[in-house]
């Protein structure tokens, strides 16, 4: 079976059903969340998010407790920040719903704006994870979503690789966004979560990838459910489809099987990997490799310039699923 021969449809109904957390988190909860005492914010962070799920109305005609309406996981790769958005969204009353900002994005485009702000306005929170800016037409249509839905009385938590203020620096020119961002950025009470990466201590080291054999035969044995594909072929297959997609085409999967590892020379093509594992990764898919080591995968380049931390945070999701 290859996922180069699957063309997954996504309707709206289809969609929405989704808006909870993945498989990988299905067992995230506060009591599961294992701050690392080197670093006080972690346990902080914990805390200030749990105290907000409470901070809710107590019934008819009484008064909301005091506290932002908002709140912005805001830290680097690997330190615990979905796991605490999972264990709020547990934790919180419904009606609610948990997506990615690309699912969101995807979503109103096929609403309308004005459709789905009405939709999410009737829930009682939202979680989004990953929140970023990366082009101008997102920026202002999530800036007016927010700010159509929280008047209405929707609270958001999310989780960021980029403090609110600086979204969109890199990507496009922020500036002219400024006061949109601005606008944002003051919804939102701002956690920052220091601490180093869960999944691997030392950056510099990767697990090396297998052998062509080796990955052949690995497949032949294995008993589950599974995908084999060559690299090249999967980017372009990935390069037809909107990566609102990727989910969907991973649908039954137990094991993906990648023949080929090569620096991706494009970082269109690149980006999309990105957004390929982090569903991977979610969704509790195993995932075995052949060729380059992983490091050589997205170029240097890549790893310094606009998008670094989602290049750092799919390396890293790649080591732990690789290794």
């Amino acid at each position: 079976m290859r996922l180069v021969d699957r063309h997954p449809e996504v309707d709206l109904e289809r969609l929405l059903q989704s808006f909870v957390p993945p498989p990988r988190y299905q067992s995230a909860t506060f009591a599961t969340y294992r701050p690392d005492p080197r670093y006080p914010s972690q346990t902080l962070a914990k805390e200030r998010l749990r105290r907000w799920i409470k901070d809710r109305p107590r019934g008819f005609l009484r008064p909301r407790l005091p506290g932002p309406q908002g709140i912005y996981l805001d830290g680097g790769f690997g330190v615990g920040k979905t796991h605490l958005l999972v264990a709020a969204y547990w934790e919180a009353p419904g009606p609610k719903a948990f997506l990615t900002f690309e699912e969101l994005t995807y979503t109103l485009g096929l609403m309308g704006l004005r459709e789905g702000a009405r939709r999410f306005a009737t829930l009682r929170y939202l979680f989004l994870d990953e929140f970023e800016l990366d082009d101008p037409g997102n920026a202002q249509m999530i800036t007016h979503f927010l700010a159509l839905t929280m008047d209405r009385g929707l609270r958001v938590a999310t989780t960021s690789n980029t403090p609110p203020g600086a979204l969109g620096e890199g990507r496009f020119n922020a500036e002219q966004f400024k006061h949109q961002v601005q606008s944002l950025a003051r919804r939102f009470a701002v956690e920052r979560i220091e601490g180093e990466d869960f999944r691997h201590r030392d950056p510099d080291r990767f697990p090396e990838p297998l052998s062509d054999c080796r990955l052949l035969a690995l497949y032949r044995e294995d008993p589950r459910r599974k995908t084999l594909d060559a690299f090249l072929e999967l980017l372009a297959h990935l390069r037809a489809l909107h990566p609102i997609r990727y989910r969907y085409l991973l649908d039954g999967v137990e094991a993906v099987y990648l023949k080929g590892l090569e620096a991706i020379p494009d970082q269109n093509d690149a980006l999309r990997f990105v957004h390929f594992v982090d569903q991977v990764y979610n969704l509790g898919v195993d995932l075995r490799a052949s060729g380059v080591p992983l490091k050589e995968v997205f170029p240097e380049t890549y790893r310094h310039g606009a998008f670094a931390k989602k290049y750092g945070r799919a390396l890293s999701r790649l080591a732990e699923l690789l290794g």
